[in-house]
């Protein structure tokens, strides 16, 4: 299959990055792993699954799917609005981070009502204990929390509400003394984390974008995507590469970076339209530590993509 490269159209992606578009999309065969009803905002990690699905008492239910193909339904209070979780490993206690110490959790938001914006806490489902507890490092009396995600310890979360630092925020619970750090006034709309950066999607008065930070708050801003008409969704990360979904016409696409250059730079960024576009109906999908999309979650249910995206 061949590529071609052009410079970025204004509305479509951020200066200085390049584009590379698919040719016609290839033969797809994906496979319908786990049927779910109604579900959404599905994420992946360490060979776990994650979803929201609605209930009969009218709440949103958090359920899981653990690596050796068991569906759960953790015994935890139903959401008012559609769980958005995120899968990722705290760090160790007392800034021990070694393997033994590190706990697989999902991550989300509980928030007041039905709201999916106000009144938000952080919470933490340990997947061995399956217990659930409120994050204290990332509550606050004047904000809202929302769109956690983690890695390793290394979290992002957005900080809502009429404080005057509100933003998009970072934060390592590996026995580093500094506390949250605000990366972007920005309000993101989703995060995901990699061990040492960030990537989020936003709205502004010009449109919808994605932008990639190191934790750190060093370095510059990798704009990936600017002036986008429509919302991007499901953003991954992995060490060095990023990716999104975008809502076409009757399909969803989706883009992916090359690998871009590490902690010193130079920044540089050329993103890539995969060869293949997913269903219209896909708003959220995941991958692991390697690889950005493996599954995503349509009407039916879990799909496995087949052939892989790369």
């Amino acid at each position: 299959m061949t590529h071609r490269t052009i410079s970025i159209p204004t509305m479509l992606l951020g200066l200085g990055a390049g584009l590379v578009l698919a040719g016609a999309p290839t033969a797809q065969a994906d496979t319908l792993e786990t049927p779910v009803v109604g579900g959404a905002n599905f994420v992946s990690a360490a060979g776990w699954q994650a979803w929201s699905a609605p209930s009969t008492d009218g709440t949103h239910r958090l359920r899981l799917r653990r690596p050796d193909g068991a569906i759960l339904t953790p015994d935890i209070a139903g959401f008012g609005a559609p769980a958005d979780p995120a899968i990722g490993t705290r760090g160790g206690a007392d800034g021990i981070n070694t393997p033994a110490s590190r706990r697989l959790s999902a991550v989300y938001s509980r928030c007041a009502g039905s709201s999916a914006l106000a009144g938000c806490d952080v919470y933490a489902l340990d997947l061995t204990t399956l217990r659930e507890a409120k994050v204290p490092a990332l509550a606050s009396k004047t904000y809202s929390e929302t769109a956690p995600s983690l890695t390793f310890g290394n979290w992002s979360v957005v900080r809502r509400g009429g404080g005057a630092r509100k933003g998009t925020y970072s934060y390592l619970e590996r026995g580093r003394s500094r506390g949250l750090e605000r990366l972007s006034p920005t309000l993101a709309r989703a995060t995901a984390t990699s061990q040492g950066r960030m990537v989020f999607t936003y709205n502004s008065g010009r449109g919808f974008g994605v932008q990639i930070r190191q934790s750190s708050g060093e370095g510059g801003t990798l704009v990936a995507a600017a002036r986008l008409e429509r919302e991007p969704l499901s953003p991954q990360i992995t060490r060095y590469r990023a990716g999104w979904l975008l809502p076409g016409d009757g399909v969803t696409r989706v883009f992916q970076t090359r690998r871009f250059a590490g902690s010193g730079g130079p920044f540089e960024l050329t993103v890539v339209e995969a060869p293949r576009t997913l269903p219209a109906a896909v708003r959220s999908a995941g991958g692991d530590s390697s690889r950005l999309f493996g599954r995503y979650l349509d009407a039916r249910g879990v799909q496995r993509i087949d052939p892989a995206i790369r």
